[in-house]
């Protein structure tokens, strides 16, 4: 058998995993991960201690789990991003992901997250970031459903202007969706995880052979793991606004396959709209939303422009919000 943290080799009557740590002696799913759960963050502050003091964990996804965490020399609270642990036994993975952070971390716009720190230590891959004390996009949308056309059209505004900076400097997100926008305290909205779907681009969603990404806001050409660039981004983040203003993303299923195939097939379902803003907010949405990649805005810049913005017009809180 193997431990089913680690994938380590171990025998039944063992009393726990000697690579790491983990008790074998739970006898019900729910006692296995809570002791996976401690046993992970004791792993994670022992490879960091020297530097982190870790505080508490902020939240968890399929790529990682982020900690907040004080880092003791400079007296900061920050961000840690923790990688699968499963992947960085593969050095190949490593290194790919200390490549894309240090591409990510040249990144310098007001709408992108800073990231201060790439590292390795033993099982543990991670990345320090500037800590941001707001809630995401999904936090907010989990509270209040929908947003007011004013907010959504300044979202955009901002998060495009950060996905068209990377884009001008030859780096695609390929995981634009709400757990990856993060708000400021003065409500700015904030990309995160820029690099991240890339260097783990070698595996594959189990049983679909799709890139990786989240399937309800993979682009058509993602869907079919076709090359991407910035047009892709652009499907992505009319999927979230299409989310901001219906309230629902446009395309659900029962699986990863099924929800790639409406985004490569279906229509674009149209929402119930109540308002002239809503409506020609639906319009650039709809847009943004084309199955090909030529028939959707060719650049962010485009994007921005149709929604009455500036490249430069990032940096203000969204309206309707105080601080988060």
């Amino acid at each position: 058998m193997n431990c089913s943290r680690c994938g380590a080799e171990v025998q039944r009557e063992w009393k726990a995993c000697p690579e790491c740590g983990l008790s074998l002696a739970a006898t019900t799913p729910i006692q296995a991960i809570l002791q996976y759960d401690v046993a992970e963050i004791d792993l994670v502050r022992e490879a960091l201690a020297e530097e982190y003091e870790l505080i508490s964990e902020l939240g968890r996804g399929g790529m990682a789990v982020v900690y907040r965490a004080k880092e003791t020399r400079l007296e900061r609270e920050v961000a840690i991003k923790v990688l699968p642990f499963s992947l960085s036994f593969d050095p190949e993975f490593v290194e790919r992901v200390e490549r894309e952070a240090r591409t990510s971390a040249g990144l310098e716009h007001p709408n992108i997250i800073p990231i201060y720190r790439v590292g390795h230590s033993g099982k543990v891959a991670y990345f320090v970031m500037k800590l941001l004390r707001g809630q995401s996009l999904s936090g907010l949308l989990a509270e209040r459903g929908r947003l007011e056309p004013d907010e959504i059209r300044h979202l955009l505004i901002q998060t495009a202007g950060a996905l068209g900076y990377a884009h001008g400097r030859g780096i695609v997100h390929r995981d634009v969706k709400p757990d990856n926008v993060m708000f400021d305290d003065f409500g700015a909205a904030i990309m995160t995880d820029f690099g991240i779907a890339k260097a783990v681009s070698g595996q594959r969603l189990t049983g679909t052979g799709m890139s990786i990404g989240t399937p309800h806001y993979m682009s058509p050409e993602q869907a079919r793991a076709q090359d991407l660039d910035g047009r892709s981004d652009i499907y992505s983040l009319g999927v979230v606004a299409y989310q901001c203003l219906a309230g629902r993303v446009p395309f659900d299923g029962e699986d990863a396959f099924a929800i790639g195939y409406r985004h490569i097939m279906d229509p674009v379902p149209k929402p119930t709209l109540s308002s002239p803003d809503e409506r020609r907010l639906y319009e650039i949405i709809w847009r943004m939303l084309q199955k090909e990649p030529g028939e959707r805005y060719q650049s962010c810049e485009k994007l921005i422009a149709e929604l009455g913005g500036t490249v430069a017009a990032g940096t203000g809180g969204m309206v309707g919000m105080g601080a988060a």
